[in-house]
């Protein structure tokens, strides 16, 4: 009986599918992806830039949040729907990208990913 050659993804994925899924799964499926073995670079890429930009929008809706709060500027509430479609665009382009295999990196993201995650991506 013939057997798969093992791939260097978690899980025994393709490189492109767990990619895509570090993507489509948001933040946890950046940390699955990130700590579930495998050595593929591209993979730990994709995940490492998933958790990073979830983790800012998460950051950056928290902070609008308490601003407005304090401040009572509530003319600046529609930036929240402008950060929501930024990240939804990234969250798509990332994935999208991902499932083709094809590396991306957001402006500005990917330097904090970059800085954070150094010895995991590089």
């Amino acid at each position: 009986m013939a057997t798969q050659p093992t791939s260097d993804a978690p899980f025994g994925l393709q490189p492109n599918v767990a990619a895509g899924l570090a993507y489509l799964l948001g933040i946890l499926g950046g940390i699955i992806m990130l700590v579930g073995g495998g050595t593929n670079k591209f993979v730990k890429w994709s995940a490492a830039q998933s958790i990073v930009l979830w983790a800012l929008y998460i950051i950056a809706q928290f902070a609008l949040s308490f601003i407005i709060g304090i401040t009572h500027l509530y003319v600046l509430a529609p930036l929240f729907f402008v950060l929501w479609i930024a990240v939804f665009a990234g969250w798509i382009w990332g994935m999208i990208t991902g499932f083709q295999g094809k590396e991306v990196r957001f402006p500005v993201v990917a330097g904090i990913t970059e800085s954070i995650f150094k010895s995991v991506v590089s």
